[in-house]
């Protein structure tokens, strides 16, 4: 967990560390998601939901008693030690999308798992088995795919599974492609699948959950993808979805304030939560500021002669220009 800690301050800069505890636990304000965006840690929203707030000041400090990092005044900054250590060694995590998947990541690969399940069974017109998944949701759910698939239902799904594990990296499909279960075969656990550099907390659940996100990355415009449409909604906010509808037909951000009874604030964070999400955001049309490449992430909305909004927008489209995230 210390190691993880410190991979928190890899930009180099400043950071508050109030925030980057708020950022784990999944708090999705709109402060919290810049400053994940902003010091490239926005991948870990809600990565660690049940970690304890003491536990995470108690590794803070062990970091600071190491001399890895120095804070002041809640604000903790990587020293040169700490970067020489995170030089020797790193995690690819660069598959992770709690933003995008986080809300039902579990739910969906469960889904898949029991649809892999259910399929190889159908597929041999076996009926007599028990099944790895019991809730009603999840049943209906694959019952409701199962009527509405087309009759190449098993062939088609299969060329689909592996053409999605052969787009992944070999190491993360083979850990995926062991838990599935089917008639001849039983899946196996997470704990037996985890490579060993993996097997320690909090490395175990992150690689689960970015092993994870690289598969349903891939699945849009698939037949998973309808099993899991439901679901997938969920990971994203409905009330942005309705702003965003709006802003697209041709409303202004202050009609659809008006026409939505909503706040300034509230609006705010609908605009900057799709923008941090969807990379075909239409930032041309809020004026975007030209920043001073090295001032952009500690820019002050006070020294700039525009809204609030965009503001923040114009920092999310500089930054994303310059592949920062």
């Amino acid at each position: 967990m210390t190691f993880f800690i410190l991979t928190l301050f890899q930009t180099g800069y400043k950071l508050r560390t109030s925030t980057l505890y708020h950022l784990l636990v999944g708090k999705r304000t709109s402060s919290v998601l810049l400053h994940g965006f902003f010091f490239k840690n926005l991948a870990y929203l809600g990565s660690l939901p049940n970690l304890k707030e003491d536990t995470f000041q108690k590794k803070l400090q062990r970091l600071v008693n190491d001399q890895l990092i120095a804070v002041e005044d809640g604000f903790g900054e990587l020293t040169t030690k700490g970067k020489e250590l995170l030089e020797e060694d790193s995690f690819d995590l660069s598959g992770l999308n709690n933003l995008r998947f986080g809300r039902t990541r579990e739910d969906s690969w469960q889904m898949i798992l029991f649809a892999v399940q259910v399929v190889s069974y159908f597929s041999f017109g076996e009926k007599n088995y028990l099944p790895i998944e019991n809730r009603p949701y999840s049943l209906q759910q694959v019952k409701k795919w199962l009527a509405q698939a087309e009759s190449d239902l098993v062939v088609r799904f299969q060329h689909e599974l592996t053409t999605i594990l052969q787009r992944l990296p070999d190491e993360t499909a083979d850990f995926l492609a062991n838990q599935f279960s089917g008639l001849g075969f039983q899946g196996k656990t997470t704990f037996q699948l985890l490579p060993e550099k993996w097997q320690k907390e909090p490395w175990n659940i992150l690689y689960r959950q970015n092993a994870i996100d690289l598969f349903l990355a891939q699945v849009e415009g698939e037949q998973l993808s309808e099993l899991l449409f439901d679901l997938d909604q969920q990971n994203i906010n409905q009330s942005m979805l309705k702003t965003k509808e709006f802003f697209l037909a041709g409303k202004t951000v202050s009609e659809i304030m008006n026409l939505r009874h909503l706040k300034q604030g509230t609006i705010n964070d609908h605009f900057i939560e799709w923008a941090l999400m969807d990379k075909t955001f239409p930032f041309t049309k809020f004026d975007p500021i030209d920043f001073d490449e090295n001032q952009v992430v500690n820019a002050h909305y006070q020294d700039y002669e525009t809204p609030y909004l965009n503001f923040r927008l114009s920092q999310i489209y500089y930054l994303r220009k310059k592949q920062w995230n």
